[in-house]
């Protein structure tokens, strides 16, 4: 499910399968950083990343909800050139649900709709579900580098003006 509209933190969408998608606010930085914590570890983004991915303008972060815990979120920035997807975390014990999907999606809807002809991203070339992922919604590498001792991806994704996923 992809949601163009601007969502303020306390409006969500309810999807059929008890899951909301919503934008996230300041009151979700501790679940956020949590989470971040749970899915990168050492290369976790600190609370003050999230606090302005969550309150400055050009951020869109958007979080899955079930039974009001906050499952998985995105942190999407528009604005000035091609979009970037600069997190997409999805909680251990909630993936092969197709959550990680439905927020690459709506992250695409929202880059297309901010008028972005580009998406982004980056991801560790050892991350093989996070790479299937990518590739299956359209992106392809752009470049691969070295990173922290790590080889990482950057990945892009046209964006057609209306039309495709």
């Amino acid at each position: 499910m992809a949601c163009t509209k601007v969502l303020t933190p306390d409006e969500t969408v309810d999807t059929s399968d008890g899951v909301s998608l919503g934008a996230a606010g300041l009151a979700d930085l501790v679940p956020l950083v949590a989470l971040d914590r749970l899915c990168f570890r050492a290369d976790a983004w600190p609370a003050g990343a999230w606090r302005d991915a969550v309150a400055e303008p050009g951020w869109v972060t958007v979080v899955l909800r079930r039974s009001g815990t906050i499952v998985a979120a995105s942190a999407l920035l528009v604005g000035g050139g091609p979009a970037s997807l600069a997190s997409l975390a999805v909680h251990p014990d909630h993936r092969r649900r197709g959550y990680g999907r439905r927020l690459l999606r709506d992250a695409i809807a929202r880059a297309r709709a901010a008028g972005a002809a580009w998406l982004t991203l980056e991801v560790d070339a050892a991350n093989l579900h996070a790479r299937r992922l990518y590739r299956g919604e359209g992106f392809g590498v752009l470049r691969r580098f070295r990173e922290d001792g790590r080889w990482r991806l950057e990945m892009v994704r046209r964006l057609e003006a209306s039309r495709g996923r």
